[in-house]
């Protein structure tokens, strides 16, 4: 098992990466090939990481068309070049989402016999997590798009959650079966005649209760919540820790609050996988946040050493033939 990992790619690259690179040395998880630019070869090599050479870097502002077809060089580029000739098993990079989109679809292509390919993350809930998707690799999908992604969604929760019979949910504007537009509601009625344990429609306010194991929607909706959700994790966490310090001058019951604060923190984790991964093309490829810290970087490389395991792409084969 061999996994490509784009030193060049996040908003703080190539620090980021390298950083994660010395957590993975301490504590392995497969073998690695690392891609970026000839200066920090010394480096990985040192860590006892494989090393190939990329001569270019895809920004994040880069157009994604223009980048794929003139930046095949990039650490990105080389790496996917690499997964379609089988040399790597997966491939994560934090890079530019819309380029790692283009040269998935570009150099490994669609399943056959799937329209779309769709995003997928892990969603920390109250009850665990559930899958989410798409995230933003398809903003008007059609009915069997939503179908799609409830078939592979399910496969996906089926890892991480280990149940044979997840629950997939499509997200509304409400719970009744024609609510929605005409796409969704006819989605609803494909994803109600599927072998799938379908639930049907969930609403926004139902998320985080852990109602569903996966839960399909288009890429703008699924975008716009997990972005919303990070920032009000965030967001909550300092307004707590702003009371608990607070309380903290006053009272000795800090010594019971902030451990159970941190707990809270840690349940909501959103690093614990690292990135999304892309479902429906012919290999694996983690496409993380560009402000991954190292430890989702190396989480994200754990993720993906779990998705080769599985063989989810075998198994969406089987799943959507």
């Amino acid at each position: 098992m061999k996994i490509g990992f784009d030193l060049m790619g996040s908003d703080k690259a190539p620090q980021n990466e390298l950083e994660a690179l010395h957590l993975l040395k301490d504590d392995p998880v497969a073998d690695i090939l690392v891609c970026g630019k000839t200066d920090h070869e010394k480096e990985v090599l040192s860590l006892g990481f494989e090393f190939v050479l990329a001569d270019e870097v895809i920004g994040m502002h880069e157009i994604p068309s223009v980048a794929i077809r003139h930046k095949t060089n990039s650490s990105m580029g080389v790496l996917m070049h690499l997964l379609k000739k089988g040399d790597i098993d997966a491939v994560v990079s934090a890079g530019n989402t819309g380029a790692l989109f283009g040269f998935s679809m570009v150099s490994l292509g669609k399943i056959e016999g799937l329209s779309r390919a769709g995003l997928a993350i892990t969603l920390p809930v109250e009850t665990g997590y559930s899958v989410l998707l798409d995230v933003g690799s398809n903003i008007y999908p059609k009915a069997i798009d939503y179908h799609n992604y409830g078939k592979m969604g399910a496969i996906l929760a089926n890892i991480i959650t280990g149940k044979k019979n997840p629950r997939i949910g499509l997200l509304n504007i409400g719970s009744e079966s024609m609510k929605g537009d005409e796409t969704r509601k006819r989605a609803y009625q494909m994803l109600m005649e599927s072998d799938l344990n379908f639930i049907g429609n969930i609403e926004g306010n139902d998320i985080m209760k852990g109602f569903a194991d996966a839960i399909v929607t288009d890429g703008f909706t699924g975008n716009v919540i997990i972005k919303f959700s990070e920032g009000m994790v965030d967001s909550l966490w300092r307004m707590l820790q702003e009371e608990v310090d607070a309380v903290a001058r006053q009272r000795v019951g800090q010594f019971l609050v902030k451990p159970a604060i941190k707990e809270l923190r840690a349940k909501f984790n959103y690093e614990e996988y690292g990135g999304g991964i892309l479902l429906g093309v012919n290999g694996i490829v983690i496409i993380c946040h560009g402000h991954s810290s190292p430890q989702a970087l190396k989480n994200a490389i754990r993720f993906s050493k779990i998705c080769i395991e599985y063989k989810i792409v075998s198994m969406i084969r089987e799943r959507t033939a």
